[in-house]
């Protein structure tokens, strides 16, 4: 009975011992890996890959002339520019002007083949370069047949650059279009608020905050107007209450007798001297002295005030008293002696200058109440005056922020307005092709070191699975130690192959 016996881990050297005996093993599955590697290489289809590079150019005026209307980073234009151009709609047109996919055009639909295409083109942004800040990117494209892809990848570079322009002038005329329909809006409110300015003026002219130290200066000069007018219409009665004495004493009757007695004298010419004899009329005195108080209080009160109103009545009560006993001396001097030629100049004389003083007072007197409805119409513009500065305040301070809007708005327009004309004649940031694409010449997929390596890696790991599965059927002993483990004694001697005996024999 052969006894049982534990299995000793293999080494390094036995593994290479079977790798030697087991060769071909690896060497064969290797080998085919590669060929076949090599014809899956062959059959797979080949895809080019072009790629153009753009230069994104600053405008050539400078932006302290004239400001674009474009603020977004390149980065985000070209998104919204790969957007449009990687629409189904613009992809589609190229498909069909190239007969891209042809192998798919009865087998897919449109939507997919377009997804295809999509998939294929790449836009890529570079870093800014450093000495002028300009940026750039590059614009790829796959397929199958170089020189389409070559001619794809021109024609989408040819869009991108046709799609900037039409987006920044799109841009600039929709800034500029919102901006004159704001302005328009603006300059109506504007309008709207320098009629109200205007009828504000207007309604209150004469009284508004730039016109208080004129009205200030009329009203001192209407003061000192009403007080000269005044002081004349007090001279004035104070004139025609002597007068009016004197006409009232030539008129009684005792003034007639002492008359007859000095006629001759007044022939002569001496009536200033019977003018001094004549003594006043204590009602016409009373009547002068009401008039004048009548004048003082007017200067300081209204109409309406009642000692105003109480003088007035006392003095037409006393001048309708004056009038009755004028009236009964006329009826008494009717039936006394006629007066005298001489007599009756003197008394026409006063009589004259009489009415004129009363002329004179009655002028006066309108004079003065004009003066005085002026002076309470400059007083009220006076009082009213802090008022109408607060309201005028705030119509001017929204008129002036309305018009500052304006002006902004204005300038902005003017500004937009450049910047579309410079957007036009394409005098501002525009793309550039520097490196147009070319012809590719090497495939970028498949690689076919990649697919070498991965065919060697396959033979090889299929060469050591079959060495092990015929390592693990074989039950042979290829060393005396492998007769020790399994036999647990020692081997005395061994037998050389009878192989190695003929090799060596042969080669002899």
């Amino acid at each position: 009975m052969i006894p049982a016996t534990t299995e000793k881990p293999l080494d390094i050297r036995q593994y290479l011992e079977i790798g030697l005996r087991r060769k071909w093993y690896i060497i064969i599955p290797v080998v085919l890996s590669m060929v076949i590697s090599y014809g899956v290489y062959k059959r797979l289809p080949k895809i080019y890959k072009a790629t153009t590079l753009i230069l994104v150019q600053s405008q050539r005026v400078p932006q302290d002339y004239v400001r674009s209307t474009i603020t977004d980073s390149v980065a985000a234009r070209l998104t919204t520019i790969s957007q449009e151009i990687l629409s189904r709609t613009r992809l589609e047109k190229v498909i069909q002007e190239f007969n891209l996919f042809s192998e798919f055009q009865n087998k897919k639909p449109m939507e997919e083949i377009v997804e295809i295409m999509r998939k294929a083109v790449e836009v890529k942004v570079q870093d800014a370069r450093s000495e002028r800040g300009q940026h750039s990117f590059t614009i790829s494209y796959e397929g199958k047949e170089p020189s389409t892809v070559m001619v794809v990848t021109n024609k989408l570079a040819s869009l991108f650059i046709e799609e900037n322009l039409k987006v920044r002038e799109s841009q600039a005329e929709s800034t500029y279009e919102f901006l004159s329909k704001e302005l328009l809006t603006m300059e109506d409110q504007l309008k709207k608020k320098e009629e109200s300015v205007l009828k504000f003026k207007g309604r209150n002219m004469g009284q508004l905050p730039q016109q208080l130290d004129a009205n200030l200066r009329i009203l001192e000069r209407l003061n000192q107007q009403l007080q000269t007018t005044s002081e004349n219409l007090r001279a004035a009665e104070e004139r025609g209450m002597l007068i009016q004495n004197r006409i009232d004493y030539l008129k009684k009757p005792e003034s007639l007798l002492m008359t007859k007695g000095r006629g001759k004298n007044l022939a002569t010419g001496s009536e200033d001297t019977d003018s001094e004899q004549l003594t006043g009329n204590p009602l016409i005195t009373q009547l002068n002295n009401l008039k004048r108080d009548l004048s003082n209080a007017l200067s300081r009160y209204t109409e309406n005030h009642p000692d105003v109103i109480d003088l007035k009545k006392k003095i037409d009560k006393l001048e309708a008293n004056i009038k009755a006993r004028q009236e009964g001396l006329t009826e008494d001097s009717s039936t006394s002696p006629v007066l005298d030629p001489a007599m009756r100049g003197v008394l026409a004389k006063y009589t004259d200058q009489y009415n004129e003083i009363l002329l004179e007072i009655r002028r006066l007197k309108e004079e003065g109440k004009k003066l005085k409805e002026q002076i309470v119409l400059y007083q009220k513009r006076i009082e009213d005056t802090p008022q109408l500065e607060q309201e005028l305040t705030l119509l001017t301070r929204d008129y002036d922020l309305l018009k500052s809007n304006y002006q902004s708005l204005l300038d902005k327009k003017i500004q937009a307005q450049l910047a579309g004309n410079l957007e036009r004649k394409q005098q501002g940031e525009q793309f550039k092709i520097l490196d147009p694409a070319r012809v590719p010449v090497k495939p970028i997929r498949p690689d076919p070191m990649r697919i070498f390596l991965i065919g060697t890696f396959m033979g090889l790991a299929a060469g050591l699975g079959l060495i092990w599965f015929r390592e693990s059927l074989d039950q042979s002993f290829h060393s005396f130690q492998e007769v020790e483990v399994y036999l647990g004694i020692p081997v005395i001697a061994t037998i050389p192959g009878l192989k190695e005996e003929r090799q060596s024999k042969r080669a002899a």
